[in-house]
């Protein structure tokens, strides 16, 4: 197996990335289906569909470690994972299905906006209405998956060769390596679904946003201050966890595009494209659980549980006091569940 000193910083960063993701979602996960209060239930929905999402999609980055070469309608990805030696088909399967995960993880995301200012608009929202959402959605992102079982890739070297235009150093030694034309009209849509689809998506975000908002601040509206607070404290939870595609989606879309419509014509930006891609399934989890509260709650009593009395030494079960206090704490975790 051919690997140079890029390939080599490359692999560590996939292991590295990848690793965390898995460690991260897989805690948050524990956190979703064993520390989540009932109240949280449907939103709980989304935050597993992201999670469960990101897992998967580390674990396909770390299979693959795919270098994405992409130079004017044409697509050279190199295989340097564990896929390599699966062959050309299967490497470019998992390829596909990891990019299938990034584009359901972003959708959940708007979901989750998009639940919010429904939630707030009919003042109840079902379980099964979430999963409907989720399900829905996700036909988009399995599409992508369809739509390649007759999708022409080359393992040819001399094709390949001439899709980077004859730019790229030592391809014949690797192992395994995949060309497609952006022509075909599967491989147009997985990447319209990457890059295109964030415009829509975003624009649904920030819409939600702006209607939560609004309903917020109409005068007479029945949330007391505490409530709503705390939904705006959501509101902004969600708007910061939209925000890390900014740093690492569109990045790796602008770069992708660019390549593709003659902007930029070189094989320089191939480690790139998917390591911007790769840092959401790491970044995000730690901020869902610093922003749900009784997810940030545990990991503190975890930490320093010794040093933090749970009830006043200075109050009895007899004194009045302590029910007062027992009573506003159970009233304060009804309706702080997001600080």
């Amino acid at each position: 197996m051919f690997v140079d000193i890029y390939d080599q910083l490359y692999i560590s960063y996939a292991s590295v990335v990848s690793t965390l993701g898995v460690l991260f979602n897989a805690f948050l996960l524990f956190l979703i289906f064993f520390k989540s209060p009932p109240c949280l239930t449907p939103y709980t929905v989304f935050l597993a569909n992201t999670s469960i999402t990101q897992l998967l999609y580390s674990i396909c980055f770390l299979l693959t470690v795919p270098r994405v070469i992409s130079i004017n309608l044409r697509i050279v990805n190199i295989y340097l994972g564990f896929s390599q030696f699966l062959g050309h088909w299967w490497s470019y399967m998992i390829f596909v299905t990891m990019l299938h995960f990034a584009v359901n993880s972003f959708l959940s995301i708007m979901l989750s906006m998009v639940f919010r200012a429904i939630s707030l608009k009919t003042l109840r929202f079902p379980t099964s209405g979430a999963f409907t959402m989720c399900i829905l959605a996700y036909l988009i992102p399995f599409s992508m998956v369809v739509s390649i079982r007759d999708i022409e890739i080359t393992s040819n070297f001399t094709i390949n060769s001439n899709y980077t235009l004859w730019q790229l150093e030592n391809l014949d030694k690797y192992r395994t390596v995949v060309g497609t034309s952006v022509a075909q009209l599967s491989t147009l849509w997985v990447a319209c679904c990457v890059s295109l689809l964030c415009i829509p998506i975003y624009s649904v975000m920030f819409y939600c946003r702006y209607r939560i908002l609004k309903m917020l601040e109409r005068p007479g509206y029945m949330f007391n201050t505490t409530t709503t607070l705390q939904i705006k404290r959501l509101v902004k939870a969600l708007t910061v966890q939209s925000m890390i595609p900014v740093f690492t989606l569109f990045p790796a879309s602008l770069i992708f595009l660019s390549t593709q419509f003659h902007v930029i014509e070189t094989t320089k930006f191939g480690y790139i494209i998917i390591s911007l891609l790769s840092l959401s399934p790491t970044i995000d989890p730690l901020v869902t659980i610093y922003y749900v509260q009784p997810y940030r709650k545990y990991i503190v009593d975890l930490l320093w549980s010794e040093e933090r009395p749970l009830i006043s030494p200075f109050l009895s079960n007899n004194d009045p006091r302590f029910y007062r206090s027992r009573s506003n704490s159970v009233l304060m975790m009804r309706n702080t569940h997001f600080v």
